[in-house]
């Protein structure tokens, strides 16, 4: 059985409408939003079948607006994570960006992503069922460059949930897209994440300064960021590692990825639900989060308190920064050389 819904959500400031869509079959409910692509919940059973959300959102689209620098499950961009100074050097041309985070532009800030209204067309191919989100980003939108058609694929294909993004640009520009859904599996945040077990398919990470800029590329070999093996989280926090100090006690640091190993780049684990989330990613780098500062949320849907380590993301997505700190892996988009990137979520109990 698979179903596709369509709700209205709310109204925005701007008078806009806001509409869910939900997507449901056998195994997993999800709900998007058009207000910033946001996965707002996504259900599945535990070890015991018992059916509850796994995803930090709020109830309200007023929530959404207010604190949309939290960006819970939205699409990110024009670019995810921080760039330094604010600073974007494109064909010999300096593009100043707006500073939100210190003296550095976070998350495509002021034109996030996250607070756009997107097109939403649904779709049925056999088995699989989704949304299809589309927005034109125009020319100097955040003072970022070029006009860039924007298309992002959701797609519930039994377990999994395939996110595919795609930008055709006018001109020479740089785009990092990624999703920023914060996985908590202890289902309806019950629990914060200090119990659950993250592994990583990661040799490398890539160390941080206090402004969570990129500093070089370091083993995670004894570390507390090894996480090859897998670790419960509360261990990193526990670790007293000046790289967790630095981010506000937890993770918020970019992986480099190895290849697979037993079908996933990046795992988390709950022993009690007994759930499984599994990444897989073309992306070269995931930025691990841990919700260092989830208690700004004040309150998460069904008016559960928020606190720090409520949820982790996975970030899939390009180097950090990374015209500035490895130009030598930068890629730069045009008409003819489009920015495209797939992840996949595997949820298993």
């Amino acid at each position: 059985m698979k179903s596709i819904e369509k709700k209205h959500f709310g109204v925005t400031k701007k008078g806009e409408e806001v509409f869910s869509y939900i997507l449901k079959n056998d195994f997993l409910e999800v709900e998007i939003l058009n207000f910033g692509g946001t996965i707002r919940r996504i259900e599945m059973p535990d070890k015991n079948g018992k059916i509850e959300n796994i995803v930090l959102g709020f109830d309200k689209i007023e929530d959404y607006e207010e604190k949309i620098g939290i960006h819970f499950g939205a699409i990110v961009g024009r670019n995810a994570g921080r760039i330094k100074d604010g600073e974007l050097n494109i064909d010999g041309i300096r593009y100043q960006l707006a500073k939100n985070n210190g003296n550095n532009n976070l998350h495509g800030y002021p034109e996030f992503f996250a607070s756009k209204i997107w097109n939403v067309e649904p779709f049925e191919e056999e088995e699989k069922i989704g949304v299809i989100l589309t927005r034109v980003s125009p020319h100097l939108e955040a003072n970022f460059p070029g006009e860039v058609k924007v298309k992002v694929k959701y797609t519930l294909d039994k377990n999994k949930l395939n996110l595919e993004y795609e930008g055709i640009p006018d001109r020479d520009t740089y785009i990092n897209l990624t999703n920023h859904s914060y996985f908590n599996l202890s289902g309806d945040f019950k629990r914060n994440i200090d119990e659950q077990e993250l592994t990583l398919c990661a040799d490398n990470y890539i160390e941080v300064d206090e402004a969570t800029l990129p500093v070089k590329i370091a083993k995670v070999e004894n570390t507390a960021m090894d996480l090859r093996r897998g670790k419960k989280l509360k261990e990193v926090f526990l670790s007293g590692d000046e790289q967790v100090k630095i981010v506000g006690n937890g993770i918020d640091h970019p992986f480099v990825f190895n290849k697979e190993y037993d079908g996933f780049l990046a795992k988390l684990y709950d022993e009690e639900s007994g759930r499984t989330l599994k990444v897989v990613t073309d992306q070269p780098v995931g930025v691990i989060y841990t919700g260092n500062y989830v208690h700004e949320a004040e309150f998460l849907s069904k008016g559960v308190k928020a606190e720090d380590h409520m949820g982790v993301c996975v970030e899939t997505q390009d180097y950090p920064d990374v015209l500035k700190f490895i130009p030598e892996k930068s890629k730069i988009y045009n008409k003819m050389n489009g920015y495209s990137q797939k992840t996949t979520f595997i949820f298993e109990k």
